[in-house]
């Protein structure tokens, strides 16, 4: 990272970058304590997003380049954005390659050779920080309310042959490769009533972040609901719904529990605790 001060945050199945944008403009005493240092979406389009933000973020408050908001405005095809780029300034070509090494195109579980990458650019981020957060949301077609109508209707369909239902395992992996001080996961409320080989999915997530698998025997989190605060010595460790962010309370102007493009809803955090 090119400032020591700044705690770097990876972003995986980051979808456009709701999480990450939430991150990366907190701000305490004038300062942006949070910096993207890898995104990862396979969506073509949302990764356009997160490589169109990441340019953005480069440019101090109120001086991102005109050419940025004729883009949002469509004054002319996307598909142009990068030669007008070449045309105005070397500058601004570099910042867009920049952007184009945080922002990657990649499909998480799709192969190992993947992961060794992914796992080599995630060390490279960090380096030696032993403070860095992991954030992101797995898919959730698969235990949404929506997606398990429309699944009813598939043929011969079961959540067990659904490669979504286990994408979770990746962020696990990550895990328990890198061991981010804090991580940060999300998905739809849903997930809490779906089953996986008639177990809830939500119980063996929870069990499964407290005690990574294949990670360090001394690797393990303490799993809280996000939204706890003063609460927090009443959690209850059994109680899922405690999981639920009722978005309307935190300023959102939608009655809407679940996480899609706008990356709100059911959200669970943690952070290490070893023993």
């Amino acid at each position: 990272m090119s400032n020591p001060s700044t705690i770097p945050v990876i972003d995986i199945f980051a979808g456009p970058g709701g999480l990450g944008e939430g991150f990366s403009s907190f701000e305490t005493q004038r300062r942006l304590p949070f910096k993207i240092g890898l995104s990862i979406e396979k969506n073509k389009f949302a990764h356009e997003t997160l490589r169109l933000r990441s340019f953005f973020r480069q440019f101090p408050k109120g001086k991102a380049p005109g050419l940025y908001y004729d883009a949002l405005q469509q004054k002319f095809p996307f598909e142009q954005f990068e030669d007008q780029l070449k045309d105005q300034s070397q500058s601004l070509w570099d910042s867009w390659n920049e952007a184009g090494q945080e922002a990657m195109k990649a499909e998480l579980g799709s192969s190992k050779k993947l992961h060794r990458e992914i796992s080599n650019r995630i060390s490279k981020v960090i380096g030696k920080n032993r403070d860095w957060v992991l954030i992101g949301g797995p898919p959730c077609q698969a235990y949404s309310l929506a997606g398990r109508v429309r699944n009813k209707g598939i043929k011969n369909y079961r959540i067990e042959d659904d490669q979504r239902s286990t994408l979770y395992r990746e962020y696990l992996r990550i895990i328990a490769e890198h061991r981010p001080a804090v991580f940060v996961m999300e998905n739809v409320k849903g997930m809490l009533s779906a089953t996986l080989e008639k177990q809830k999915i939500f119980q063996q997530i929870l069990d499964d972040l407290r005690v990574p698998p294949n990670a360090s025997p001394k690797l393990r989190y303490r799993v809280l609901p996000v939204v706890a605060t003063d609460e927090i010595d009443s959690y209850k460790e059994h109680d899922p719904r405690q999981f639920i962010v009722a978005c309307e309370k935190y300023g959102v102007p939608q009655q809407r529990h679940k996480a899609a493009v706008d990356h709100f809803g059911h959200k669970l955090i943690a952070w290490r605790k070893q023993f």
